[in-house]
């Protein structure tokens, strides 16, 4: 199994204190969210994150996806439409998604049906 990380982003929005797929996939959906990255399971970002780029975050809602799938992903061959397609086929097919909600960022891990 191949490990990947999808971190989209959108200008902040509010988190409610129970959010659900429907929310998440609904800003996908509409265009609101960019990629920030794609590509295998980044490093602690402590290690590379100053002062400045903390204060940048606090203005930007992550989308943080973290998910496994048989084949490897060519990251860079995907266009934002297809990316956008790729994740939300991935949830549609996923058996459970695990949502961590903060007020301002969300991390899904999907777990895939086998």
């Amino acid at each position: 199994m191949k490990n990947h990380t999808l971190i989209l982003s959108t200008a902040k929005v509010t988190i409610p204190d129970v959010i659900t797929i429907d929310q998440v996939t609904n800003l996908i959906n509409r265009g609101l969210t960019g990629i920030e990255y794609f590509g295998i399971e980044l490093d602690n970002d402590a290690d590379y994150v100053d002062d400045d780029m903390k204060a940048a975050c606090e203005e930007i809602t992550f989308i943080e996806f973290f998910f496994e799938t048989e084949e490897a992903i060519n990251y860079e061959a995907l266009s934002i439409e297809e990316v956008n397609e790729l994740i939300l086929d991935l949830i549609k097919k996923s058996a459970r998604i695990d949502i961590e909600a903060d007020h301002k960022d969300v991390t899904l891990y999907l777990h895939l049906s086998k």
